[in-house]
Order: structure tokens, then C-alpha cells, then sequence
């Protein structure tokens, strides 16, 4: 394979991600629109982000075993096309309750595409640039989180959320169409087996690193997915300013996974997440200190972006390079604990806005990121 067809190959990737991301946290930057025009509660409605990190939380290591013997160019089509027929669905559905579980089914794609494509990269690339095409890849998420939700949570107010679903039925099309036509056939996983899942649960080290993302995305989500809520009841937030909002994490986000995939060939990976860990932690310090200052808050949410996606990506990067055998194995895990992660997130952040929004949501999310700072340390003096 050339190189300039890989390297279209992995932009295909890039785009995938960047349509994965945006419906994965695409309700939470119309919490607002969907609680008032479904009549249910804002933590209520945070389910939607709730059902999602569950099924594909429990379901990706089962989908990764399962599907390890198919062609990687067609499950990555699949999974887009089952994304695309979600979405569609999601637009007519008339109540609450209907949309959920559309949501709980289409939302699989997700736990397939993600790491299926970072698995995918192993197979196209040389072992020397996979740390670095793996964290290129994870930057669509970043540009969702810069460009597909704020123009999403907009589109909300502007055009409706059946529209803004409707219009991601089609992305992801076009998405399933690219990786089609630049992924080459005849690519296939390693088999998984019993002994492969037993090695990855009996590792300290793989698990502890596994640890870290979960209490990451536990942390990020908690409020992350409760923003446009928590801005328009502290700071009276119009839409376009909670999409604002939105639109400066992201572009943080890209900053800081740029910078993230660059850093990775002269700084080991494990102390590159260690930095965006830190981020993290002085954003969501700042954000919380800020609280009921929009442009403070939104400084905030600046500083914790630089570190939000680049130490995501790179945790993939990092359990690729501990133990290549068993990369779709801890990849499929990663992504469990990324939407575990989002599960409780999604959890813990709508019982907090239960009583209204309170400086008590960041010192939380603040709590878990430290806690994910301190295993991501102790990681790293652990043996595989």
C-alpha cells in the first residue's frame, strides 16, 4: 500500500472520529432544547448521554471479540451506515423515552468505529509511527469538540434537534463512503481468545492505565455534559454563548492533542498524558473558582481542553505500545472505560444539578482528575 493512499486511509479515520464524536456528545449541547421539547428534566434528559456509555461500555470487548475476523474496511462501513440509520431514526421519534433507546442501540457504532479504527492504524503503519498515527486519528474527536458540537448545540436553537440529527444521518454516510473507498480490504484483527482477555485482567499495570481513563472521563463528563445547563443557570448564558463555550473547550482540544501527537516521538507517551492530566486539573481548578463568571469559567474550560482529547488519544497510543498482541483487546477496553467513564459522569453530574447548579459540580470532576493523575503515576513503575 502507498504511502499517500494510507495517509487518506487515516484522514477517512480522522473524519469517522470527528463524526463519532460529535453524535456521541451532541446532547449535551442541546440538553436544553431536548428537556423543554420532550418535557422531561435536564438530569432526566441527561440520560442520553447515560444509556450510551453504558451499552458501549459493556458491549466493545464483546464487539471486539465478535468481530475480529471481519474485514476491517467493512465493519468500519457498517458502523458508520448503523450510525447513520440511528440518527435518521432519531429525528422522528416523538417522545422521550422512544429516543432513548434508539440512541442506546446506535450508540454501538461508536464502541466499534473508535477502536476498531485505532486498531486499524496498527495494521496500516510501521511500529515506529503508530503512537503518532493513532493520536492523529483521535483528532477528529477534537475538532468535534470544536467545530460539530457548538455548531450543533446552535443548530439546536436555530433549526431544531430533529434537523441537527438528520444532518448527522448524512455526515455519516459520507463518513462510511470515505472509509470505503481509502481503507484497503483484507485487513483483520488479531483473533482474540479467552487467554488473550485473561493476560489483559491479570496485568496491574494495563489495568491500572485502563483506571485512568475511567476516572478521566468520569471527571470530564460530570460537567462537561451538563454545560449548557450549568452556563445558562449561573452566568443567564444565551446559545450562542453556550456554543461559544463549547467551540473554545474544542479548539483547545485540538491544540492540545496537536501538540499531544508531536510531543510523543522525543517525550515518552506516559509523560505526555501525565501533562495533559495536569491541564486538566488547573482548568477544572480555574473553572470552579470562576464559577458564575462566564469569561472566568470559560478560562477554565480553555486550560482544562489542552489536556481533555490529547490524553484520551494517547492512552490509546500508550496500551498499543505496552503490549501489541493484545492491542484490539485493551483498545476495546480503553473505549469501555472511555463511556463507563461517561456513564458516571453522566451520573454524578445530573444528581449535582438536581439541587441547581453549584461550584460543587467542578470539585468533583476536579477530585476524579486528580485521582486519575496519581494512577497514571503509579502506572508507569508497574510491569506488564
Amino acid at each position: 500500500m502507498t504511502e499517500s493512499r494510507t495517509n487518506l486511509a487515516l484522514w477517512a479515520m480522522v473524519f469517522g472520529n470527528f463524526v463519532i464524536g460529535t453524535g456521541v456528545l451532541l446532547p449535551a449541547g442541546m440538553l436544553n432544547q431536548l428537556s423543554a421539547e420532550l418535557h422531561v428534566d435536564t438530569a432526566t434528559a441527561g440520560l442520553l448521554l447515560l444509556v450510551g456509555g453504558v451499552v458501549v461500555g459493556i458491549g466493545a470487548p464483546v464487539l471486539a471479540m465478535m468481530t475480529t475476523r471481519v474485514d476491517r474496511r467493512l465493519l468500519l462501513t457498517l458502523s458508520m451506515l448503523l450510525y447513520a440509520a440511528g440518527h435518521l431514526l432519531s429525528a422522528f421519534t416523538n417522545d422521550f423515552w422512544s429516543l432513548l433507546i434508539v440512541r442506546a442501540l446506535m450508540i454501538s457504532a461508536a464502541g466499534i468505529f473508535s477502536p476498531q479504527a485505532a486498531a486499524t492504524v496498527g495494521l496500516l503503519v510501521p511500529g515506529e509511527r503508530r503512537a503518532s498515527a493513532i493520536a492523529f486519528i483521535f483528532i477528529g474527536w477534537s475538532v468535534a469538540s470544536v467545530g460539530g458540537i457548538p455548531i450543533g448545540a446552535l443548530l439546536g436553537d436555530w433549526i431544531g434537534w430533529r434537523m441537527v440529527f438528520a444532518l448527522m444521518a448524512g455526515l455519516s454516510l459520507i463518513s462510511a463512503a470515505a472509509i470505503w473507498f481509502t481503507v484497503p480490504p483484507k485487513l483483520f484483527g488479531v483473533p482474540l481468545n479467552l487467554k488473550s482477555w485473561v493476560s489483559v485482567f491479570t496485568s496491574p499495570a494495563l489495568l491500572c492505565v485502563l483506571l485512568v481513563t475511567l476516572l478521566s472521563m468520569s471527571g470530564q463528563i460530570s460537567v462537561l455534559g451538563y454545560l449548557a445547563p450549568i452556563l445558562k443557570q449561573v452566568t443567564a448564558a444565551t446559545a450562542l454563548q453556550i456554543s461559544l463555550a463549547f467551540a473554545i473547550a474544542g479548539a483547545a482540544g485540538v491544540v492540545g492533542n496537536t501538540l499531544g501527537s508531536n510531543m510523543v516521538s522525543s517525550i515518552a507517551v506516559p509523560k505526555v498524558i501525565a501533562l495533559a492530566l495536569v491541564s486538566l486539573c488547573i482548568g477544572f481548578t480555574v473553572f470552579t473558582l470562576m464559577f458564575g463568571n462566564y469569561w472566568g469559567m470559560i478560562l477554565g474550560m480553555a486550560l482544562w481542553g489542552l489536556g481533555t482529547f490529547s490524553s484520551n488519544s494517547l492512552q490509546q497510543s500508550r496500551l498499543v505500545q505496552l503490549t501489541p498482541p493484545l492491542a484490539s483487546a485493551t483498545v476495546a477496553l480503553n473505549t469501555s472505560a472511555v463511556y463507563l467513564g461517561q456513564a458516571i459522569g453522566s451520573g454524578v453530574g445530573g444528581q449535582l444539578l438536581k439541587g441547581g447548579a453549584s461550584p460543587t459540580s467542578g470539585w468533583t470532576a476536579l477530585g476524579f482528575l486528580i485521582l486519575a493523575l496519581f494512577a497514571s503515576l503509579y502506572a508507569n513503575r508497574l510491569k506488564v
